[in-house]
C-alpha cells in the first residue's frame, strides 16, 4: 500500500515540476538518455549483424563438415567414372570409330553407321549415333555384349530388331548408342 502511496505522490511531483515548467534541471539528463540509447542501438544492430555473419559461418563450416564424406564418396565416383570415359580430345570422331571398329570385327556387312551428333550439357558432351545392319542373333548377342562390356563408357538407348524379308536368320538390326565426354578428364 505504501508503494502505491509513494508511486501517487512522484507522479503528483513530476506533474506539478511540468506544470511550473520547472523540469529544466532533468533535461540535459534526458537528452543524454535518449541519445546514449539510440547510439546502443545502432551498436546492437552492427553487433547483431556480425553475430549472424559468424553463425552463417559456423553453420556453413558445419554443414560441409557434414557433407565432407558424401562429396568425398562422389569425387572417388567421379574419378572412377572418368577413366572409362573416352578421350575428349576426339569426341567429334571417337564414337564413330568405335562402331566401325566393332562391327567389322563382329564381321557385319555393310553397316550404315549414321552421322555422330553432339549435345553439350555443362562440362559434359553426350554423344550418339545411329547404326544399321543386318546379322544374325550370335552378332546381336556379341554387339550387345562388346558395346555393354566397353572398357570405355558406351551404353546401347534403343534397339530395333526386325526379320529381314526373303532370309530366315537374317535380322535387320537398328541402334542408337551414347558414350559421354567429360570437358576436364
Amino acid at each position: 500500500m505504501k508503494f502505491f502511496t509513494n508511486m501517487k505522490e512522484g507522479l503528483n511531483d513530476i506533474s506539478n515540476m511540468l506544470l511550473e515548467k520547472n523540469y529544466k534541471p532533468f533535461l540535459r539528463p534526458l537528452v543524454l538518455l535518449i541519445v546514449l540509447l539510440f547510439l546502443m542501438n545502432l551498436v546492437n544492430k552492427h553487433v547483431n549483424s556480425q553475430v549472424e555473419v559468424i553463425r552463417q559461418k559456423v553453420a556453413a563450416q558445419k554443414a560441409e563438415a557434414d557433407n565432407a564424406t558424401d562429396y568425398i564418396e562422389s569425387k572417388s565416383a567421379y574419378e572412377k567414372l572418368a577413366k572409362r570415359l573416352p578421350p575428349v580430345a576426339e569426341k567429334n570422331e571417337w564414337l564413330l570409330s568405335q562402331m566401325t571398329s566393332i562391327f567389322d570385327r563382329l564381321e557385319f556387312e555393310n553397316p550404315k553407321i549414321g552421322k555422330n551428333s553432339l549435345e553439350e550439357d555443362g562440362k559434359f558432351t553426350l554423344s550418339s549415333v545411329s547404326v544399321d545392319a543386318e546379322g544374325d542373333f550370335n552378332q546381336l548377342g556379341k554387339l550387345i555384349e562388346t558395346v555393354e562390356n566397353s572398357p570405355y563408357f558406351m551404353r546401347i538407348s534403343s534397339l530395333a530388331v526386325n526379320r529381314a524379308e526373303g532370309t530366315l536368320g537374317e535380322l535387320r538390326i537398328n541402334l542408337k548408342v551414347h558414350t559421354i565426354f567429360a570437358e576436364s578428364k
